[in-house]
């Protein structure tokens, strides 16, 4: 499900700290890990007085080097590492997805918030805007450095879209013997379906995945927060969009903007 990866990063110590928690990957049968730094100019263009090739050269420059450490980093920890090259230069967010459509590559794995001393090349509105581009996978890393997968928030919000995320929860939680607590927030006059809790347990129980039903109201992306936090969760699994004002759209963003463990969106 998971054979190859895309890594974005703008080299950045922050955006670096995924590499603290990419040993965890290896129970999802990863085999190769691509890694792009985009070389962002959409601020520059129309600018006057900007040299944007010696600009590209200098960052070029700056970051192979560092590209290819980290490919070694991930070689180290037994996985295939290939540098997409040249560096790509444009806008990160299309760019990045055009990438990871042409590689068709099963995972985006990005940093959230990412800096660098020309400022931000991969900010978290770029993350955001990746996963509002494409239709692969993506994981947002903030600065979560443990394991990743030990206990999995599925936030599910009865929608068709939430239950295919399901295929998703399952796959990684049967491969990487997590535990996963399912929540969903009641919102305002919504009447639960008895049968709801069955359906979605009996898929992951059937695998022998321990599985924990908590049930909130409010607002959605704000309690999915939080319940993540009362419950230990390591990383949180939503869907891109659901039904009316149910999980997504912007729940998805929040939840990416004010997480403190990795999101993954699908």
């Amino acid at each position: 499900m998971f054979r190859r990866v895309l890594f974005a990063t703008d080299l950045s110590e922050r955006s670096l700290n995924v590499l603290k928690s990419i040993k965890n990957f290896r129970c999802l049968g990863i085999e190769e890990i691509l890694l792009v730094r985009v070389v962002n100019i959409s601020r520059f263009l129309g600018a006057r007085g900007i040299d944007i090739n010696s600009y590209v050269k200098e960052i070029e420059s700056e970051s192979v080097p560092k590209l290819e450490n980290v490919a070694r980093e991930m070689e180290d920890l037994g996985f295939k590492a290939k540098l997409i090259m040249p560096l790509p230069v444009g806008d990160p967010v299309g760019e990045i997805v055009k990438i990871a459509e042409d590689e068709a590559v099963d995972l985006i794995i990005m940093g959230s918030r990412g800096r660098s001393t020309i400022k931000a090349i991969l900010l978290g509105s770029t993350a955001e805007g990746v996963i509002n581009k494409t239709e692969i996978p993506v994981i947002v890393f903030k600065d979560h450095q443990g394991d990743v997968f030990n206990r999995i928030l599925y936030a599910h919000d009865l929608s068709k879209k939430a239950e295919n995320l399901g295929v998703y929860v399952r796959f990684v939680a049967k491969h990487c013997n997590s535990d996963v607590v399912v929540v969903h927030i009641l919102e305002r006059g919504e009447i639960l379906e008895e049968n709801w809790i069955g359906r979605v347990v009996s898929g992951l129980r059937e695998d022998g995945i321990n599985v924990k039903i908590v049930i909130g109201d409010g607002n959605p992306p704000k309690e999915i927060v939080k319940i993540a936090e009362i419950e230990g969760a390591s990383c949180i699994f939503v869907g891109r969009s659901g039904i009316g004002s149910r999980i997504l759209g912007s729940t998805a963003d929040f939840i990416v903007r004010y997480s403190k463990v990795p999101v993954f969106v699908a």
